[in-house]
């Protein structure tokens, strides 16, 4: 177990109260972990959902990625750099291409989750405009994805996400629960404080070779799950 406290309060009074509510529990052999690991993946698969409670049609495709510290880690750094650069927001390649240029979405964007245990899963998103069949909608995502790994990421995108996302993790250190779920939650995934402290720097550090790279070996169309989820027809 991890005890994070964050406030106005000193180590000798935390040391206290830990002694106080934690201290007579009694400690036990903790039974071996047995963890599922994910099947090496050799064909595409499509899933799709539709149901009455759907009201806005939604495309999603994602990709088995390596984490912190599963598979492939060296390419963690340059994944989230990736993320953001593919859909971090307004100035992303798929809200420029999609939402704005070609005007065929809501919304779109990216997803990255390296901190699991294991493997974990990199993934872009969009929802279509009234009118625009999914079908368009993920041939336009799917265009975007061949280009990115065709013609790498620029300079200028690459440095803009690396910029904000140092900013979001300075603002992140503004509250008190912040740092705390941070410290928290990368102490349970078996990484250190260290880690957290120089998560900006590491990021400041990513490569445009790196981030191409990083696409190359994870965005695979002939092994990835892609979902569908839409309204149920009316009767």
């Amino acid at each position: 177990a991890i005890l994070v406290v964050s406030g106005d309060v000193t180590v000798d009074e935390v040391r206290a109260l830990a002694e106080k509510y934690y201290g007579p529990i009694p400690p036990k052999e903790l039974p071996k972990r047995i963890r599922v690991q994910e099947p090496k993946r050799v064909a595409a698969t499509r899933l799709s959902l539709a149901s009455p409670r759907v009201a806005q049609p939604n495309w999603t495709r994602s990709y088995l990625a390596p984490s912190y510290t599963g598979g492939e880690t060296r390419h963690a750094y340059a994944l989230q750099v990736l993320a953001d650069v593919l859909g971090g927001g307004a100035t992303s390649r798929l809200y420029r291409s999609l939402v704005v240029e070609q005007q065929i979405a809501l919304s779109t964007g990216a997803y990255y989750t390296p901190g699991s245990l294991d493997l974990t899963t990199f993934g872009v998103w969009a929802s279509p405009k009234p009118g625009v069949a999914i079908e368009d909608l993920e041939k336009a995502v799917e265009a975007e994805l061949r280009k990115l790994v065709s013609e790498g990421v620029g300079g200028e995108e690459t440095t803009r996400s690396k910029t904000r996302m140092r900013a979001e993790a300075a603002y992140a250190r503004d509250s008190l629960m912040g740092p705390a779920n941070l410290f928290g939650a990368a102490l349970a995934q078996g990484r250190t404080i260290e880690d957290v402290e120089k998560w900006p720097d590491r990021i400041g550090e990513v490569t445009i070779e790196e981030v191409n790279a990083a696409a190359r070996f994870v965005i695979d169309d002939k092994t990835a799950v892609t979902a569908i989820l839409l309204p149920e027809p009316s009767s």
